[in-house]
């Protein structure tokens, strides 16, 4: 594999969402990803493989846990994934739908409220052949 490395590093700030009820950050998360990835395709620039943002986005809102700094890293998106790096492929799970056939893990840095931090993005790969984004933020420490 070649090697690579990630040269646009976003900065970003959680200030407008602490404040934010658990409700409140749900539905900002959520018209943010429609606004900014829906029925979005983005070329990820180290493997050079076509990476579809699902139309609706409610998983990212209400699917799993939500939080300020997911909030922030869904404005850059599309940009992070474009520019994450590949880290590893990860075999599916018993409960996983039947034509997923794993998930390539990437690994993208943002600066979010000064520090960086590094987002792992998961990319559902399907039998026929696309692949589709999930995400996850490291939890505050």
């Amino acid at each position: 594999m070649k090697k690579y490395a990630q040269l646009i590093v976003p900065n970003i700030s959680t200030e407008r969402y602490r404040r934010m009820t658990q409700t409140e950050l749900r539905k900002e998360t959520l018209r943010l990803y429609k606004e900014r990835c829906a029925g979005k395709i983005v070329i990820n620039r180290h493997l050079g493989i076509p990476i579809h943002f699902r139309s609706n986005g409610r998983k990212t809102a209400y699917g799993e846990g939500v939080y300020s700094k997911k909030a922030a890293v869904v404005e850059v998106l599309p940009l992070l994934v474009r520019v994450a790096r590949y880290n590893n492929f990860g075999q599916k799970k018993d409960t996983d739908p039947k034509n997923l056939v794993g998930y390539y893990n990437f690994k993208a840095y943002v600066i979010i409220d000064g520090k960086k931090d590094c987002i792992r993005i998961a990319v559902q790969a399907l039998n026929d052949g696309a692949f589709y984004y999930n995400l996850e933020v490291n939890k505050i420490k």
